[in-house]
């Protein structure tokens, strides 16, 4: 005999299989809650905010301390004050009287040559644009005793030929003539070259004039490493084409129209720079010399993955021949230390590292590196850069709400025991706190994750 459906079951079937499917979709959901994290991109805005978070709590100095402990260098330098930094991250590896403010003499010109690629870039002009040479940029009206590349009425001359005028000859001449190009006069050319060095965060260099010839141009050795590594940074290409060029054969007669029968005083000028030829890697930057100054030079040599700015101001001496021997000397010794007790490890970003959220209305984010640059390796044993370790520590997992930059773990590296860097690994997003069902389902999830674990340990 059949047994009839009655509605009574349904009191109990309803709330068993209602039971049963909410078990199912809790166990699919811890399910895919222990596998690896899937994280998804940033949406436009939360780019925006980690970009800007990065951009004001981690913005690197241009100039900075080595992270980690070294012995003073004790050696001696002629120069009134020096300094040397590591080109890739502005690590100061050897100081004397840094912050002393000097004039940089002919040194300007490395500002003037970067605010001038700083306008090429813009668009505002080219370095095939022939440039109008008002009277003022003439050699015959630059001071006395100035260096100068020859400039002249109705010569034809292009703004590339300026810059190797500057860098070659130190043409004060040419300064004159590419400030008034840039800006119309001198003056107004100052004022843009001194608005850039405030956006550099350089508070004690400023100009008056475009060449370096007043002792009222100031700088300090930090600042100028600091502005040389920009420089270098932002226009690569300037050393090969400029800083390195030992000589320039100006005026020729391709710098006159066609119909020009007057006489033309060509010359050979040879680089101011003696380093160029005696220092291994050496290719740039800059000398420079007023009484009130004495002798300077900025240098950079690279050899391999690394790069060294060298600043001394103030060196002493009578006269060129002894002044040069001086600078020369303390050039060379600056450079070729850095190079015997410091190597570069090149940046390598780490990759993003996925962190599982729980109670969060977003269950994944990425901690990722605050900041990414070189590493500046003592020679502890040979090789040291090459035996380089990197370790990440991070937090696998973490409860919500997690802000924006909220450090999760770090970057480690060290040689041979000793830690030259750490870097904080941090929150890429902002994941806000989940509603209480979210909250009360991931708390029972983890648990039972984390009780699985510890089974499958124990087994």
């Amino acid at each position: 005999m059949k047994k009839h459906f009655n509605l009574k079951h349904l009191f109990w079937i309803v709330p068993l299989v209602l039971l049963i499917g909410c078990c199912a979709a809790f166990g699919l959901y811890t399910y895919s809650r222990s596998l690896p994290v899937d994280v998804p991109p940033l949406t436009e805005e939360q780019q925006i905010q980690f970009s800007g978070f990065l951009a004001e709590n981690y913005k690197e100095p241009l100039t900075r301390e080595l992270p980690y402990p070294v012995k003073p260098a004790s050696f001696f330098i002629y120069a009134k004050a020096g300094i040397i930094i590591d080109a890739s991250n502005g690590c100061v590896l050897y100081e004397k009287n840094a912050d002393e403010i000097i004039p940089p003499a002919s040194m300007a010109k490395i500002a003037l040559m970067y605010v001038t690629f700083e306008a090429i870039k813009n668009g505002e002009t080219s370095l095939d644009t022939v440039v109008d040479l008002v009277p003022e940029s003439w050699a015959k009206n630059a001071p006395l005793q100035s260096s100068v590349m020859g400039l002249g009425p109705n010569q034809i001359v292009t703004l590339n030929e300026l810059l190797l005028g500057l860098s070659v000859a130190s043409g004060n001449d040419a300064a004159t003539a590419i400030a008034c190009h840039i800006s119309g006069s001198v003056e107004k050319f100052c004022e843009r070259e001194n608005a850039e060095m405030e956006k550099l965060g350089l508070t004690h260099t400023r100009f008056v004039d475009a060449s370096g010839y007043s002792e009222l141009n100031l700088t300090t050795p930090r600042e100028f490493a600091a502005l040389a590594r920009v420089y270098i940074e932002r226009y690569p290409d300037a050393l090969k084409t400029y800083h390195s060029a030992e000589s320039l054969t100006f005026p020729t007669a391709d710098n006159y129209p066609p119909d020009w029968t007057g006489r033309i005083n060509t010359r050979k000028m040879y680089a101011t720079n003696r380093l160029l030829d005696i220092i291994e890697g050496c290719d740039g930057l800059k000398t420079g010399f007023i009484y009130e100054s004495g002798y300077n030079i900025s240098l950079t040599a690279k050899r391999g993955d690394t790069r060294f700015i060298s600043v001394t101001m103030g060196g002493p001496g009578i006269g060129t021949a002894e002044g040069n021997k001086y600078r020369v000397a303390d050039g060379k010794k600056l450079q070729e230390w850095a190079f015997s007790s410091f190597k570069t490890y090149p940046a390598h970003r780490t990759d993003p590292v996925p962190v599982k959220l729980w109670g969060g209305k977003d269950d994944s984010l990425y901690a990722c590196e605050a900041q990414t640059h070189s590493i500046t390796v003592p020679n502890v044993k040979e090789d040291a850069a090459d035996s380089v370790s990197k370790k990440v520590f991070v937090t696998r997992e973490a409860l919500s709400p997690v802000e924006c930059g909220t450090v999760l773990g770090k970057v480690q590296y060290s040689v041979d025991g000793i830690i030259l860097e750490e870097i904080p690994l941090v929150a890429d997003r902002t994941v806000a706190r989940g509603n209480w069902f979210k909250r009360t389902v991931d708390k029972l999830s983890k648990k039972l994750i984390d009780t699985l674990k510890i089974n499958s340990f124990a087994i």
